[in-house]
């Protein structure tokens, strides 16, 4: 029986597409949540938008849809058919995952440590440097993985404990995004390579639980009781108060059809590692090329990051090419073990952090943590093992 993602790039992009760029709308249009906190606030930026300016968004965040779809078709025009998926075969590579686990574990002793003070604290310990740290660690974690369940061999176990301890302690410090892509690699995972894949039911009670843990933990970390109207709450407040920056732009600044992507381009100098060179300096900010917003709680709609970087019209070509590369993808997850890994850690980015997060920590996560640092210990550790086999021969043959 041939088998194909039932969960992809296409239905994860689109449900980022309605949760970041049409909720906030609506909430703001119906004067949704009132009485809950900063809803004030949004409502009062919301209707300060020039009423041309709604409908100029309206049309751009459409088109975007277009063009995501017409990019993903076309690739299909190149290469039609696909091919079915099967579990990779296990090999040394991806069985010393498990040595790999036992460093990962220690640097999760060490990092548990440092951030000791911000754990069941919530907003009101928060340290940006710990949970940095922790949310590095998971998705290193979720690689290795991933890496071996799309391999015939079972998971290591300090892999999937790992994993699942590192991201109850990224819960505890009040961080969900992360811990949802773990969630959403593991349903990846289980409607596509798993031997036994999920229906239509268990991808419901799955996906059900994730955002009632997800709903509970954001009302917790605001300080309040549990209940479906906080819940609720919870669940829009994410789109919606990351479209501050959206609402603000729209308010302060004209909106430009073609822009030069100074800071787009500039954000790939964040893939350096800060420890190693702070590239800061070098990095474009939006301002520096003319435009404001606010994103009073750290969120950056994608609205505001493409229109800024390359204007209305330029950003139709670069979500075309979005939806061209994503499918490319797809097409070489089905015969690349690491190109698998890479796609579906791509495709649980899709749904939130694409839609919220600006370009230097997108493009960080994209060529450094899903693709340069997981690439350099595999090559590291084919280098050990190509070194054990050559001492082993030598050894074999001088006697």
């Amino acid at each position: 029986m041939k088998r194909y993602y039932l969960i992809d790039h296409r239905i994860l992009f689109l449900f980022g597409y309605l949760y970041y760029l049409l909720s906030p709308y609506f909430v703001g249009k119906y004067h949704l949540f009132e009485g809950f906190p900063g809803m004030s606030i949004y409502q009062d930026f919301y209707e300060h938008i020039p009423d041309h300016k709604i409908q100029i968004y309206a049309w751009v965040t459409f088109s975007w849809l277009i063009a995501f779809f017409l990019g993903h078709f076309a690739f299909k025009f190149i290469i039609p058919n696909k091919r079915s998926l099967e579990l990779f075969p296990s090999t040394p590579v991806s069985r010393s995952a498990s040595y790999i686990s036992v460093l990962l574990w220690l640097v999760l002793i060490v990092f548990a440590y440092l951030g000791r003070n911000s754990f069941l604290g919530g907003y009101s310990s928060y340290d940006v440097a710990a949970r940095g740290k922790i949310s590095t660690l998971l998705v290193i974690f979720n690689f290795f993985l991933l890496y071996q369940l799309l391999t015939t061999q079972k998971p290591s176990l300090l892999l999937v404990t790992g994993t699942l301890v590192t991201a109850l302690l990224l819960l505890s410090m009040g961080g969900r995004m992360y811990v949802i892509q773990t969630f959403l690699i593991i349903l990846i995972y289980k409607t596509s390579f798993a031997r036994r894949r999920w229906k239509v039911l268990q991808v419901s009670v799955f996906s059900s639980i994730t955002f009632i843990i997800a709903g509970a933990f954001g009302v917790w970390r605001l300080g309040g009781s549990f209940g479906m109207q906080k819940g609720l709450y919870s669940f829009f407040a994410e789109p919606t108060f990351t479209w501050f920056s959206t609402s603000t732009f729209l308010i302060s600044n004209k909106i430009p059809a073609l822009s030069f992507p100074w800071h787009f381009l500039t954000s790939f100098l964040n893939v350096v590692p800060n420890t190693v060179i702070s590239m800061k300096p070098y990095m474009v900010t939006v301002q520096d090329m003319g435009y404001s917003y606010k994103n009073l709680l750290g969120a950056e709609s994608i609205w505001t990051s493409l229109v800024i970087n390359f204007g209305t019209i330029g950003s139709f070509f670069f979500v075309f090419f979005t939806g061209f590369m994503l499918n490319l993808l797809r097409h070489l997850s089905e015969k690349s073990h690491f190109c698998a890994v890479y796609y579906i850690l791509v495709c649980a980015m899709l749904p939130f952090q694409i839609f919220r997060d600006g370009f230097y920590i997108i493009n960080k996560q994209l060529f450094f943590n899903f693709l340069l640092l997981p690439a350099l210990i595999l090559v590291i550790l084919k280098a050990i093992m190509y070194v054990q086999q050559r001492n082993k021969y030598f050894l074999s043959s001088e006697h």
